[in-house]
């Protein structure tokens, strides 16, 4: 077993350090293996072609994200594929938004492919009434949300402290779910306007949902 996991691990940090043009070897190296009756070797490298093709769904997508809205500009982006596949999901995307003068206002976007809270989500949204305190139902583009709004106390440079609004919109779609952690907007409004400038609706048709 501990040899299995050793495998899959060397398989994923090679699948890392690859640039992202190897999708037809691994499809090769796949059909040979086939041809040799090593089904199992066959299996990982068509698991790596999917990590592979995941991976250039997830820059293209990155890079189909806003560079700026409402004043928010885009500074740093990560994206995920490579073993993600392996362990049974799909990829992830992650972009942070800030104000370029507000510190305290700033928003983390994930899109998360497979997520395991996508059936909970679907449920809660069927019926409002399972969702906790707090929790409500918004609509974003033509996707039904859920949003979570607290405050909670924001230190700047000097020590001082504020209340600001602390806000999660979770946007579940067929089969990826789409988080926004939000800090500092003034109010639910300008929240939801923030999300909709997203896109949703084109990250549907990009997902392929």
């Amino acid at each position: 077993m501990k040899s299995k996991i050793l495998l899959l691990l060397l398989r994923m940090s090679c699948c890392q350090a690859m640039s992202q043009d190897q999708y037809p070897a691994f499809v090769k190296e796949a059909q040979d293996y086939y041809a040799q009756k090593n089904y199992q070797q066959a299996q990982l490298s068509l698991q790596d072609a999917i990590n592979e093709l995941n991976g250039l769904m997830a820059t293209q997508l990155a890079d189909a994200l806003p560079k700026e809205i409402n004043g928010l500009q885009a500074v740093e982006e990560r994206s995920n594929a490579a073993g993600m596949g392996m362990m049974g999901g799909g990829m992830s995307i992650e972009k942070r938004y800030e104000h370029p003068t507000k510190k305290d206002n700033s928003a983390d976007l994930t899109i998360l492919a497979n997520s395991p809270m996508l059936q909970a989500m679907s449920m809660y949204l069927n019926n409002p009434s399972m969702m906790g305190q707090g929790y409500k139902s918004v609509r974003v583009g033509s996707q039904r949300a859920i949003l979570k709004s607290d405050m909670e106390d924001f230190y700047d440079d000097n020590g001082t402290s504020k209340q600001i609004r602390s806000t999660e919109i979770q946007i579940p779609l067929t089969s990826t779910l789409i988080t926004l952690n939000m800090k500092g907007f003034a109010s639910e409004q300008e929240e939801l306007a923030f999300a909709n400038k997203l896109g949703i609706d084109k990250l549907k048709t990009a997902l392929g949902e």
